[in-house]
């Protein structure tokens, strides 16, 4: 596996600049973003019964707008308008790819990582052994969410439609995510972008 790079620091007279974090656009998209992966844990949890499966859907509307919340603080947080946020709509996968969320992604890697050596050690997830690139798995789930959240013409994890869809495995992802966003409400200046490196 390849190695993480680790967060940028920021110095401590950023630190002393920053109004409450919570008070702010940024804040309040990542705290929501929060309760959102939270929600999504829960219902994923009550899937591992196996008898739960309409719970599918519902677990992947909550992940996708979790992540759609999280990747927008975190832009809002390094400094994109509120506008230029607002004008992505739904579109996880061309937030993911920006620059301004570059912290958030190292993050959610890394978290796929504890994520997948928690599925492992547990063995409360079928099949988690088998998974050899953890985060190249992530990365591909969490695009073909994107892509399910995005659909413009149906949005078929939002209502019912007429096409079968396939949509991603969901314990992988929300454990990710959720551990993304816990870290970013209880460290947010980790996830800064130091500008001085820009």
């Amino acid at each position: 596996m390849a190695a993480l790079a680790p967060l940028p620091l920021i110095s401590s007279e950023q630190l002393m600049d920053q109004p409450d974090f919570f008070e702010t656009d940024a804040g309040r998209f990542i705290s929501r973003a929060k309760c959102f992966l939270e929600a999504a844990g829960v219902l994923d949890d009550k899937m591992a019964d196996g008898r739960s499966g309409m719970l599918f859907t519902p677990t992947l509307h909550m992940i996708g707008h979790g992540a759609e919340l999280l990747l927008k603080g975190c832009l809002l947080h390094n400094g994109v308008t509120k506008i230029q946020v607002i004008g992505y709509g739904h579109r996880i996968n061309d937030m993911w790819s920006t620059d301004e969320v570059k912290t958030l992604r190292l993050a959610a890697r890394h978290n796929a990582l504890i994520s997948h050596e928690y599925a492992v050690t547990s063995g409360r997830f079928p099949g988690a052994e088998r998974i050899t690139d953890p985060i190249a798995i992530f990365e591909e789930y969490l695009g073909a969410l994107g892509q399910l959240h995005a659909e413009p013409r149906q949005y078929p994890i939002r209502y019912p439609t007429e096409d079968d869809r396939v949509a991603p495995r969901t314990p992988l992802l929300v454990a990710a995510l959720w551990r993304t966003a816990d870290d970013y409400v209880k460290r947010p200046c980790e996830f800064l972008i130091n500008q001085r490196s820009n």
